[in-house]
């Protein structure tokens, strides 16, 4: 191969890594596809990479995509499904008398008196206030 892939690699990790945005350990897509790009306008012509070679660096780069889009698409639904579940538990609690220990140390008693969303996960209302699912301490019958 023509063009220098450790010092190719090295640029594109420094410049990821100054940006601060990913796992300091791995290639993304981008950085994958401006290798390959890298690769071929620096390739020796004498010597050009073979068919075989791109179009398997081709596959793996398809290949890495569909697994990041896979796992984008895995987190979403599994976010999704603890909202409901979250909002499910809540909805379970209007009407019931519950204790509270709120953030700031208080303990607090009160009747939940409906749900309401707050930064997209569910909070109850109880004494007109809202409170997050994981300030309820106990719960009793009303």
């Amino acid at each position: 191969m023509y063009v220098n892939n450790v010092g190719t690699v090295e640029q594109l990790l420094r410049e990821r890594d100054s940006a601060g945005t990913r796992d300091p350990n791995a290639l993304g897509k981008d950085e994958f596809l401006k290798l390959l790009i890298t690769q071929l306008r620096h390739q020796d012509p004498i010597n050009p990479v073979e068919d075989k070679e791109f179009i398997a660096q081709l596959a793996q780069f398809s290949s890495l995509e569909q697994m990041q889009n896979l796992n984008a698409n895995l987190q979403d639904m599994m976010l999704a499904q603890q909202k409901l579940t979250a909002l499910g538990q809540a909805t379970q609690m209007i009407g019931q008398e519950v204790e509270l220990f709120t953030r700031e140390g208080e303990s607090i008693f009160g009747r939940v008196s409906g749900v309401q969303f707050k930064s997209g996960w569910p909070t109850l209302i109880v004494d007109g206030k809202l409170y997050d699912l994981d300030e309820v301490v106990a719960i009793r019958e009303g």
